[in-house]
């Protein structure tokens, strides 16, 4: 099978995967941390180090944001028309 015609730009792609992800992010991050105080959650999970409240959602920001990011990669992995994959493969 022909490669198709349309494929979009690597840049959309990447858009496509990364801005809902970090958006995702974002509202799990505001939903966890409206219950959990993350400077608790510190001293609870490394009682040795000192981390702050910042750190801790930055911690938890990025958390999420890798989570979701796999999430929205493996779903895009998953709808990728068999074409895409043949061509793919055929170039490699």
């Amino acid at each position: 099978m022909s490669a198709p015609t349309s494929r979009l730009p690597l840049a959309a792609r990447v858009g496509a995967v990364a801005w809902p992800s970090f958006f995702a992010a974002g509202v799990a991050t505001m939903v966890f941390f409206a219950v959990v105080d993350p400077a608790r959650l510190a001293t609870i999970t490394w009682p040795t180090l000192d981390v702050s409240r910042g750190v801790g959602y930055t911690l938890g920001f990025f958390m999420f944001w890798a989570c979701t990011l796999a999430s929205s990669l493996f779903t895009s992995l998953l709808l990728k028309p068999r074409d895409d994959v043949a061509a793919d493969d055929e170039d490699a």
